[in-house]
């Protein structure tokens, strides 16, 4: 999960918000299900959710949906990113993997699949964070962040 508040930068929340859109889009693995755009309490807000295309053979852990949403100013804004995959709820890695799809591909499987969707929450941070910065006046420094 990623969450972030970003103050003074005077970023472009609109063009961040398709920017984002435009990442997701270039994901193969990913097809874009939910757009919106709005206000809530007198603050803009945006939001994206993308699915997985298809179910992979070994799904333990591998990514399944990634939800990235902007609420703010162009000064103060939050940006919320959540990732879900299948089983991540299960205790003992593997055992989901086991259940479904035999003994060897549980094991590899699981602990494959889990680095992918880690991987992937991974570099949407770091995607994140360069374009808040293509589309700001004002670079992301240790003033201007607060990590939650």
């Amino acid at each position: 999960m990623i969450s972030r508040r970003f103050l003074f930068l005077n970023t472009n929340l609109e063009e961040l918000f398709n920017a984002i859109i435009r990442e997701l889009e270039q994901v193969n693995e990913l097809k874009i299900v939910n757009k919106l755009n709005g206000k809530v309490n007198d603050h803009d807000f945006w939001t994206v959710t993308a699915v997985r295309r298809t179910i992979p053979r070994a799904f333990v852990g591998a990514l399944r949906e990634v939800t990235v949403t902007i609420t703010g100013e162009p000064n103060d804004f939050l940006i919320e990113g959540h990732t879900g995959s299948w089983f991540s709820n299960m205790v003992v890695p593997g055992v989901g993997g086991f259940i479904i799809g035999g003994p060897l591909v549980g094991v590899t499987g699981a602990g494959l699949s889990t680095l992918v969707a880690t991987k992937f929450e991974r570099d949407l941070k770091k995607r994140l964070t360069e374009l808040i910065n293509e589309n700001s006046t004002n670079k992301i420094g240790v003033e201007n962040l607060e990590v939650f």
